[in-house]
């Protein structure tokens, strides 16, 4: 007998194909189950390996065993003419025909179903036309009881990261971040942002709860895993009043960054087809670019922007080094570009004391990104920010932040930004507009809350400002800045310096000085002399030259003096004070911040009268346009002038203050000891009369 008549007489062939049938179908179950069961990347690629490799053993079986009524023997101890593998070889066909079945089902929903998806998710055509995209079931329409404004409304929890290194964890919160990146270009999306969300990292609190604080109608959940040189992503989205899941996908490619965008371009056309939202070409075409083809560089990009969102000067040092390193690597990496140019701009406000290099630096990496491409919202970001910092230029940050929000609707940051310029800038209705866009899009941050509030608070809208500095409160109910911010607004609201120093105290141990210039304000109010002149004389060296203010600790203790009545220790302290701002002069020349400082220092030791009206008068002219710091500058030259007891000078100031926008009310002025020399003057008298 041939070897192939006794290899067909043993079976072994049909063992063969029942064997690859077999492992077929496990193969399909582990791709099925493994995200389930969260099984790690290395898992499938075991069970095929062990699948191959008893591929051998199980032929080999076949050719030696045969499988007997009284059991599994050798082939060789088996009588030929008692032999039933003919038996056994139909049972293998009845086996192999039921795998194939199991196979060709599969086969078909897969075809149906899963890649009818794919297909929907990959040709964007039918949203960019303009015409809802069909969902693909289970998706359902989203609930007619939520309102209209929020129909499209998500919130993207921070992903899991599954990779066996922990490390990775940078990376997978980059993605994250990309991903809300691209969803916030989406007009028709309303998208919470990072800084809300990330709160909720590993939280025990259940979907609904967590869509009812960010206020939207679905949640959508993900995790990434990073084995080697590829990358898994699983994606669900569900509706937050159901738990319906709306729409889920993995996604398991080579890593690349071109695969990277593409998926996170997929996740969001496929979400607009789930919830029938219309796509623009702009849009599509902001999703389907990959930025750098570098994986390297693209993963120092993304620890660079993290630490980025980190507000110290170790963290802000990391991210231009990392930004530096993605851009050697990669020298056409436009986002690499604007992040350097952003941690540049982050180190000339707060960190160099406004070096004109750095700042220098910072326009020179801005205009590396738009040779690369001069339209794209991470561009028009910066170039905002260059000049709100810069050059204090609120004009043209306005106009970039608001080009900015065009290209990227959902961006949170990008409404901040327009509600500070626009609050510089003297524009108060677009600067209201602005911040409650970003609360819409970032609820969950109290700082945001609390400078709102603030805002309120300079307009006189006293119940709002309360209202807000209660959910700024709520949320971070220990943070002195907050408990600083509410004080002002009860200050001036209500005079009620009891409370104000109730929620002031502690700010003075704090190293940020709008904590203890309220800390020392209040006290001041309250006629606590002695607390505010502790404070005064503790201070950190380092606040007393900022951006746009010069506060020596001589100055300030001057001030104190004077208001405890104690003359000689006041003039000897503006002594003091004059020869520190002497040396000042040769480093900032006529600034608005020395000539204002003079003035201050100057009445303080005796000058009146004329001399006095014209280092006032040169403050005032000297300093730049500003919504905000003109009206602080404008209380300052009248507190100048009460303190050397000229009221009419200090009335003809103050009484256009009371006023909004303003931090000035008539309990700030009746509880301010820098006009008690005044208040029985008759124009003082009169202008209270006035106001009341």
């Amino acid at each position: 007998m041939s070897l192939v008549a006794e290899l067909k007489r043993r079976n072994v062939f049909k063992v063969a194909i029942a064997y690859a049938v077999t492992a077929w179908v496990l193969l399909q179950a582990t791709e099925v189950v493994s995200d389930i069961l969260e099984l790690p990347a290395w898992a499938p690629k075991l069970i095929l390996l062990i699948l191959v490799v008893g591929f051998v053993p199980a032929l080999i079986i076949a050719w030696a065993f045969e499988l007997t009524p009284d059991g599994v023997k050798l082939e060789s101890e088996v009588d030929r003419s008692q032999s039933v593998t003919r038996k056994t070889g139909r049972k293998l066909d009845f086996i192999i025909m039921a795998l194939l079945g199991l196979s060709l089902a599969y086969f078909i929903w897969e075809s149906r179903f899963k890649q009818a998806a794919d297909m929907e998710v990959a040709n964007p055509t039918p949203v960019t036309q303009g015409t809802p995209a069909e969902p693909a079931e289970p998706v359902r329409q989203v609930p007619t009881e939520r309102a209209e404004a929020n129909r499209n409304s998500i919130a993207v929890l921070p992903f899991a990261n599954r990779s066996a290194e922990a490390a990775d964890a940078y990376f997978t919160d980059g993605i994250h971040d990309d991903l809300l990146t691209q969803l916030s270009k989406i007009g028709e999306f309303s998208v919470i942002s990072r800084t809300s969300v990330m709160e909720y990292r590993d939280t025990t609190k259940n979907l609904r709860d967590i869509a009812g604080e960010l206020d939207v109608a679905h949640i959508m959940e993900g995790a990434v895993q990073r084995a080697g040189n590829r990358v898994r992503i699983n994606v669900q989205l569900i509706d937050a009043t159901t738990d319906e899941h709306l729409w889920a996908e993995i996604y398991d490619r080579e890593l690349t960054t071109d695969n990277l965008f593409d998926i996170q371009s997929e996740i969001a056309i496929a979400i607009a087809g789930a919830l029938s939202a219309t796509l623009t070409d702009r849009e599509l075409a902001a999703m389907s670019e990959a930025p750098t083809a570098n994986v390297a560089a693209y993963e120092l990009y993304l620890q660079a922007r993290q630490l980025g969102f980190e507000q110290d000067q170790l963290s802000n040092q990391t991210a231009l080094e990392l930004a530096h390193e993605a851009l050697r690597l990669d020298p056409e990496f436009k986002l690499a570009w604007v992040t350097l140019a952003e941690a540049q701009l982050t180190r000339y406000w707060w960190y160099s004391g406004g070096d004109p290099e750095m700042r220098g630096m910072a326009r020179e990496s801005i205009n590396r990104a738009r040779a690369l491409d001069d339209d794209f919202p991470e561009l028009f970001m910066a170039e905002g920010l260059y000049w709100y910092w810069g050059h204090l230029d609120y004009e043209r940050a306005i106009y970039n932040f608001g080009q900015a929000i065009e290209r990227a609707p959902n961006d949170a940051a990008a409404y901040y930004r327009l509600a500070w310029a626009s609050r510089r800038g003297d524009q108060w209705e677009q600067t209201v507009d602005a911040y409650r866009q970003g609360l819409r899009l970032d609820p969950r941050i109290a700082h945001y809350w609390g400078d709102y509030g603030l805002t309120l608070t300079l307009l006189h809208r006293y119940d709002e400002a309360m209202a807000a500095h209660a959910r700024a409160r709520a949320l971070e109910p220990d943070s002195h800045l907050l408990r600083a911010l509410e004080a002002l607004t009860v200050l001036q609201a209500t005079g009620n310096t009891e409370a104000a120093i109730g929620l002031s105290t502690g700010a003075q141990h704090t190293t940020e000085w709008d904590n203890i210039d309220t800390y020392i304000a209040v006290r001041l109010a309250a006629d606590r002399f002695e607390e505010a002149l502790a404070t005064i004389q503790k201070m950190d060296a380092r606040m007393e030259v900022q951006r746009q203010l010069i506060a020596l600790r001589e100055d300030q203790a001057a001030q104190v003096y004077h208001f405890m009545g104690d003359f000689e220790a006041s003039s000897a302290a503006a002594d003091a004070a004059w020869f520190r701002l002497q040396g000042l002069r040769e480093t900032l020349g006529e600034d608005y911040r020395i000539l204002l400082a003079e003035a201050r220092v100057s009445a303080l030791r005796g000058e009146v009268g004329e001399p006095l009206q014209r280092r006032v008068t040169g403050a005032l002219d000297a300093q730049p346009p500003d919504g905000v710091e003109s009206k602080r500058v404008a209380l300052e030259a009248a507190r100048i002038y009460a303190m050397a007891d000229m009221g009419d000078d200090a009335v003809s100031l103050l009484e256009p203050l009371f006023q909004p926008p303003s931090l000035v009310s008539v309990h700030t002025v009746g509880t301010d000891p820098a006009f008690d020399g005044i208040r029985e003057s008759p124009a003082f008298i009169a202008m209270m009369e006035r106001v009341q």
